[in-house]
Parts: C-alpha cells; structure tokens; sequence
C-alpha cells in the first residue's frame, strides 16, 4: 500500500484522524517502523459467524489496538539498498497489528477459557470453559473500523487506501489479544505527522 502523490483532502483527513484524542502515532526513522494506536475502552460486538466458535456473539471489551508497518528496505545491507527498484520498496506489516481485549468471560465480555504457559488457547472451540476464537468473526473487524469512523474521526471513504487490517494466522492468536496483518502507507501518515507539526511550529511562532 504506497501511492506517490496525496490530495489535498486526503492529507486534511490524516491530520484529522491523527490529531484525535483517541489516537497516537509513532515514527522511528532509524528503524523505519510507522506505528499507529488506538484507545478504544468500549464494548465491539462479534457477529458469531467465526469458524472457531460455534456462534458466540458478545460485546468484547476491547482495551487499545496497535498498527505498525516496517520498510522493506529494512531487510538489505546499506550497499544493497541502491541497487533496489522501486518495486523492492514498500511498507510490509504482517502480523503486526493487535486488539488487546478482556477474556475474562466476566459482564458478558469474551471468555477465552484455559490457557498455557506460552498464551496459546488451548479450548479453540466453544465449551463450558472457552467461547473459542474471535478470529474469523466479520462483525469484530467492521464494528472496531466503524469505531474508528465514529470516535476516532476516521474518514474510510478517503483513507482506506492508507490503512486497513484484517485477521492474520489461526496460530498468531493468543490469549485476550487478536492479531492482525497491517496495510499501511507508511509515507502517507509520516506526511500528515508532519503537517501537524507544521501547524504547531506556526502557533508557537504566532504566539511568540
């Protein structure tokens, strides 16, 4: 996911996203990693179509999710890299979005059921002790997006393009956390990061 040139209005819509009070992001420009967070603190009710439960449809307590993405140019020696094509470069996010929610089974949130000591589910079907996997279950993914549209200032008609997930591996999926594999142009949110600050040099400067 990388596009060369942004509109005007793509770039108001980032700022915007960015700048709500629910969302953070990070730029480590030495490791090349773009970084997006998200405060959620709600209910994000499954619609109990997953393959790996048998129906469940709950209200998940839903904590914070996590996006991030990596250069591929990450991947090459520093002699390497001018040899790369512009083919050779984009952001790659596999595996690396996550939505930590509560499993606990308590109030009527997801109950994961019985664990090991590496945080594998071990009841990967619905019983009396586990509800089973969220992953899978459509209604998860698109009430959290339509949470980020209504409380997060997430345009989707002019940023999914820039930013989208969906579940990654059965076997990534571990106790109170979902994983997913991350879509993102990571140019496009170091752009709008930095109009930010752009806006924030001008105040300081007009207050000056």
């Amino acid at each position: 996911m990388q596009k060369q040139k942004y509109t005007t209005d793509e770039i108001k819509a980032g700022v915007k996203f960015l700048s709500n009070k629910n969302v953070s992001f990070e730029h480590d420009a030495d490791e090349q990693r773009v970084s997006i967070y998200v405060d959620v603190g709600c209910r994000i009710w499954t619609s109990g179509d997953s393959i790996w439960s048998r129906g469940v449809v709950k209200g998940v307590k839903v904590s914070e999710c996590g996006f991030a993405v990596e250069h591929s140019s990450n991947m090459y020696s520093k002699e390497d890299r001018e040899k790369l094509t512009e083919e050779d470069l984009y952001w790659s996010g596999g595996l690396t979005g996550y939505a930590n929610y509560d499993g606990s089974g308590k109030d009527g949130t997801w109950y994961d059921g019985v664990d090991d000591d590496n945080g594998a589910l071990l009841n990967r079907n619905t019983s009396k002790e586990s509800d089973g996997l969220i992953y899978t279950d459509e209604g998860f993914v698109k009430n959290l997006q339509k949470y980020f549209s209504d409380e997060c200032d997430f345009d989707i008609h002019l940023l999914e393009d820039y930013f989208d997930f969906d579940y990654s591996e059965q076997g990534m999926q571990s106790e109170e956390s979902v994983n997913f594999d991350v879509d993102l142009d990571g140019d496009f949110w170091i752009k709008c990061e930095e109009e930010i600050v752009k806006f924030a040099v001008g105040e300081e400067q007009a207050t000056a």
